[in-house]
């Protein structure tokens, strides 16, 4: 039985962010010519499920590298209601799609040029795709094309060209150096990550799934939370881990397993949460640097000495194995989960 495909495009990923670097290292110039005639006073975006939950995390990094302000919109909002959506001007909108055909996205680049809201870019594996069409300029990264229907590497290397695109916005070096340390990190780390992956996915105990992160990482918590769903259809949630408290914890039980996305910056609350899940009966997971002073059930320390927005891409691949594993121990196939396909077109879409 050959192995899945979607394993090997999850573990290759530290290699093709280093692609994603270098093949993006001659666009620099292309890129902030763009931004510095648009000049934007607001950046939107923009995409459809894990590309809404990649727009969550990177427009978070974006205002807070930047200082412009960024908001995360679902693609269906921008193409239905863009006047309500786009307040500022100028503005930006950053389309995100695997395929660069996805409808809902095509759609709401064509509105917004169309009524000349905002200008546009985007972001896709596909250079055909009809986003690439529908846009202005655009960032594309072929070597992250993927086989499986879920997205996997497209969303870190999607981010992470995100990541380095707000990196040459602000002039940041410092950040700058960090992001190339990634591929060397991420590979150093991986064995481990999918060793406790193994060990988590395989214990079928577990039927509730939580997933807690603050800022860029609540979308990192949404796309982990969405994995888990669409490959083993288990019961999957995402919350911000302060508000957690706020009334969801009243859910914890034996069954739950709560996976932590901690940052440096939060820390000690973090550490606090984690007591109050066990203490409520939740399988705790955390993740992150710094992790000796966590009473947790599991642990996974990433590489210390990054800044929190630079280390987002290091929870990803763990995340998105543990959903792998457990699809294998269930007996069902993570290259053809159910009910989903790679590219949503909608009914009426005869790609004009």
């Amino acid at each position: 039985m050959n192995q899945p495909v979607t394993y090997d495009e999850i573990r290759r990923q530290p290699a093709a962010w280093e692609t994603t670097i270098n093949s993006l290292g001659g666009e620099r110039e292309r890129l902030l010519s763009f931004f510095r005639d648009t000049a934007p006073r607001e950046v939107i975006f923009t995409g459809c499920g894990t590309s809404y939950y990649l727009s969550i995390a990177a427009a978070s990094f974006f205002q807070e590298q930047t200082g412009i302000l960024s908001r995360a919109i679902p693609a269906s909002d921008v193409m239905l209601h863009p006047r309500s959506v786009i307040t500022e001007s100028p503005a930006l909108v950053i389309g995100l799609s695997r395929s660069g055909n996805t409808t809902e996205l095509v759609r709401a680049l064509r509105e917004v040029r169309k009524r000349g809201l905002a200008r546009c870019l985007a972001v896709t594996s596909n250079p055909s795709g009809r986003s690439v069409q529908a846009a202005e300029q655009f960032i594309i990264l072929p070597h992250i094309r993927e086989q499986s229907v879920v997205m996997t590497g497209s969303f870190t290397n999607m981010l992470f060209a995100l990541q380095l695109f707000a990196a040459w916005v602000s002039r940041d070096e410092t950040l700058l150096g960090e992001l190339r340390q990634l591929p060397r990190l991420g590979e150093a780390g991986i064995l481990e990550a999918d060793e406790l992956a193994r060990t988590l996915g395989g214990d079928l105990r577990f039927n509730h799934m939580i997933y807690l992160g603050l800022g860029a990482y609540f979308g990192l918590a949404s796309e982990g939370m969405l994995k888990m769903k669409e490959m083993t259809q288990v019961f999957s949630e995402a919350f911000n881990p302060l508000e957690f408290r706020h009334g969801p914890i009243s859910v914890i039980r034996g069954g739950c397993r709560v996976f932590l996305l901690s940052r440096r910056s939060t820390r000690p609350y973090d550490r606090d949460l984690a007591e109050d899940l066990r203490r409520h009966g939740a399988d705790v997971v955390v993740l992150g640097e710094g992790l000796d002073g966590f009473s947790a059930d599991h642990k996974l320390d990433l590489a210390p000495g990054l800044s929190d927005g630079s280390r987002a891409l290091l929870y990803m691949p763990f995340l998105q194995l543990t959903a792998y594993h457990r699809t294998l121990k269930m007996g069902l196939d993570p290259d053809r989960p159910r009910n989903l396909n790679p590219v949503v077109v909608l009914d009426d879409d005869k790609g004009e």
